[in-house]
């Protein structure tokens, strides 16, 4: 269906070749990308380290709770942890599975301090948090131009902030995955409407922010997805959504142990499958 891109993988001297699907570039390119050796400081066992962002409510909590049962240990990022208060229950009945985190990704500051304030390695993160700032009808002669700065501070630039504070933790792992949360909206190919213009071209500009990434950081083995977590009934999605955020997370937890170097750049569902989203 795309056209078909090869890459090496470099570990322990062996170089593996690996087909990536591009619905972007026509041309073969080559380039290596490193198996990462363990950096974990003698932490060495099937128990994987998740931050999330967003984590107190919707998606980002379902996951957190998802999480913490499929035995991940959990750094669940959010802006507000005075007022996070399920998210602290869930903290105190998993003390040694999730640490709440204060993490505004709105802030260069905050993102930063958050990343200081953590040893060791993550092995993934997901950028969940994100905001839809219109109603959703405006139209380019009325809407409000604050919504596109909004939106692209938060569901873009956001995730790029947590991404460059956080690398130096996903570098200690040995299976490093990034996972941006996207949305059908920000296809372009798919765009037949005019709703909700900040949310859906925020999306599709980190879509962009994904596919450039995935090429910065294949030398060193790491892999990052856009991933749409579906219409999902929460605060954004709205009460006529088709999943439950427990569905999402539940699917959304599988894909995290699926995703791997051969699906790094692409979009995908939130089982993890390449094909039904196009940029």
């Amino acid at each position: 269906m795309f056209p078909r891109k090869s890459f090496g993988v470099r570990g322990g001297g062996v170089v593996f070749c690996i087909g990536v699907h591009s619905s972007l570039v026509s041309v073969s390119r080559t380039f290596a990308v490193r198996i990462c050796p363990d950096r974990s400081d003698g932490y060495l066992g099937p128990m994987e380290n998740v931050l999330i962002t967003g984590a107190n409510r919707g998606i980002g909590y379902a996951l957190a709770k998802a999480l913490v049962t499929t035995n991940f240990r959990v750094f669940a990022g959010c802006r507000d942890t005075e007022h996070a208060v399920t998210l602290e229950k869930l903290s105190a009945s998993h003390r040694d599975l999730l640490q709440v985190l204060l993490l505004d990704v709105s802030s260069d500051e905050s993102v930063a301090a958050a990343a200081n304030a953590l040893s060791g390695r993550v092995d993934v993160i997901i950028n969940n948090a994100g905001v839809m700032p219109e109603r959703g009808e405006e139209k380019i002669t009325n809407i409000d131009f604050d919504h596109f700065r909004n939106a692209f501070e938060i569901n873009v630039l956001g995730c790029a902030r947590v991404i460059r504070s956080f690398l130096p933790h996903l570098r200690r792992s040995n299976r490093p995955r990034i996972l941006n949360l996207s949305s059908g909206l920000g296809s372009i190919a798919e765009r037949d409407n005019f709703n909700y213009y900040a949310y859906a071209v925020s999306k599709a500009a980190l879509n962009m922010l994904t596919r450039s990434v995935a090429f910065e950081l294949a030398p060193e083995g790491i892999t990052i997805v856009a991933i749409s977590p579906g219409w999902v009934r929460t605060d954004m999605g709205g009460d006529d959504a088709d999943i439950s955020a427990e569905e999402s997370a539940e699917a959304l937890v599988e894909a995290i142990q699926q995703i791997g170097p051969n699906l790094s750049g692409q979009f995908l569902d939130r089982f993890g499958r390449a094909g039904k989203y196009v940029w």
